[in-house]
């Protein structure tokens, strides 16, 4: 967009859109999704220290479908942040309902989540 044409829409604006022009300005905009700090994905031990919760209780919200655990390794696990974050303000955890927990993924496309290959050789 060049300056003449941003301009015209300046001109052009309502004045809802001017008052959001000078809020901006004015530098009086308050974020309104605040940047999440930290890593995406969280161990069982410092997502059980963020909710003040201990790993036992951890696994009870997972087994009740409070949260969804991700898988990285075999028998290895993480939480999502925004999932813990979402429970310990009192919200739902964004997901989908009804979605298939990400560590069946592999049961699911044939493969092997632990050992060797050969399981699907006889099978």
């Amino acid at each position: 967009m060049t300056t003449d044409e941003r301009l015209k829409k300046l001109l052009d604006a309502s004045s809802g859109q001017l008052e959001a022009i000078d809020e901006i300005l004015e530098q009086r905009v308050r974020n309104p999704l605040p940047m999440t700090q930290g890593p995406l994905l969280m161990g069982m031990s410092a997502s059980a220290k963020f909710l003040g919760v201990s790993r036992a209780t951890l696994w009870r919200m997972i087994k009740a479908g409070l949260l969804q655990k991700v898988e990285v390794l075999p028998g290895s696990f993480r939480l999502r942040r925004t999932d813990l974050e979402a429970v310990a303000a009192g919200r739902k955890p964004c997901r989908s309902e009804g979605a298939p927990d990400i560590s069946d993924a592999p049961q699911h496309l044939g493969t092997p989540t632990h050992g060797n290959s050969s399981s699907l050789e006889a099978a």
